[in-house]
């Protein structure tokens, strides 16, 4: 693993630590409302990703050996990871010295509810050609949907929005990612 890698690492690591301590310290009102959130935006995921897998996207993934994961490092935000931490689960390690630090051998190592939104939501003209008419118009009414639910955390959130966790939390440069905006 180069320097470069290893920083990322680190500071991922920082950050999954930093947010589970937050996260445990908001008052219980709040979790409820992030939980309906977060549960609101699984369901839409799962909504997409079940369009995807109609297309053969696995298939059609495998061949090309996720060309489109590249520079994933950038893509978890701080919805995909409340998924995990406001359901006590661990997230998949993280590899940043693979273009997408998430990209396992069989694809996505992250299951659809916890992807991140420009995973979830990217649908290549191979997979796009392969979906009838009605398909292609529910699976971009999917992602406006989402869109607008990413989009309320980033509302809340200081660390919302749509770009990673990694940029976000540098951005805030130890503010924590769970401090009310304004």
């Amino acid at each position: 693993m180069n320097e470069l890698s290893a920083d990322r690492q680190k500071r991922w690591q920082q950050v999954v630590e930093q947010l589970e301590r937050d996260y445990y310290a908001l008052p219980e009102a709040e979790k409820t409302w992030l939980a309906e959130l977060i549960g609101q935006i699984e369901k839409l995921q799962y909504g997409l990703d079940h369009l995807f897998h109609k297309a053969e996207g696995e298939q059609i993934c495998a061949r090309c050996k996720g060309a489109c994961c590249a520079k994933g490092h950038n893509h978890a935000g701080l919805a995909n990871l409340l998924s995990y931490v406001q359901q006590n689960m661990v997230p998949p390690d993280a590899d940043f010295s693979k273009t997408c630090p998430w990209l396992g051998p069989c694809g996505c190592v992250h299951q659809a509810r916890h992807r991140p939104y420009n995973c979830i939501t990217f649908l290549c003209d191979k997979l796009e050609e392969r979906l009838d008419n009605a398909d292609v118009e529910e699976f971009y009414r999917l992602d406006q949907e989402l869109r607008k639910l990413y989009l309320r955390v980033a509302d809340f959130y200081s660390g919302g929005g749509m770009s990673g966790l990694l940029l976000q939390a540098a951005r805030l440069n130890g503010v924590s990612l769970l401090s009310k905006k304004p």
